[in-house]
């Protein structure tokens, strides 16, 4: 059953409406550290610093499984590559920040910098990865 935000995951699995949800670290991080919600396995390729002794799907036997979310910044087609190089350089700095690193790690984040190059990899690598998993599941287009 999907829901339409964190709370509601919460909320259903406070009452044991659902035995399991799929939700991100930071939503449940208070629910965690109470105990009233456990992790049971992060959705990754690779356990989560956030969780380090909580394995991941793969570990506990279902092969080929890796469901992470990540962000990016994006500019405008057309942006001079100068900028982008500037931009990404400024970027790098930033993510490097020791403090910025605890306090991303905090929330489960792993904020980590990369290329254009790569990021357009990891787009185009995502894109036909869920692209197959939705035709396999015959989920019909919108």
């Amino acid at each position: 059953m999907p829901f339409r935000t964190t709370p509601n995951v919460v909320t259903a699995l406070l009452r044991d409406d659902i035995q399991l949800g799929v939700e991100y670290y930071a939503g449940l991080k208070p629910f965690l550290a109470s105990g009233e919600t456990r992790a049971i396995a992060a959705s990754g390729a690779h356990r989560s610093p956030a969780l380090p002794d909580v394995p991941t799907v793969q570990e506990a036997g279902v092969a080929n499984f890796d469901v992470t979310a990540w962000n990016a910044f994006y500019a405008p087609a057309g942006t001079p590559n100068a900028v982008i190089d500037t931009l990404n350089r400024a970027l790098h700095e930033v993510l490097a920040d020791p403090d910025l690193k605890r306090r991303a790690l905090d929330l489960g984040i792993d904020a980590r910098a990369s290329t254009a190059a790569e990021l357009d990899a990891r787009m185009r690598s995502d894109i036909a990865k869920w692209a197959q998993v939705i035709e396999r599941a015959h989920i019909p287009k919108q």
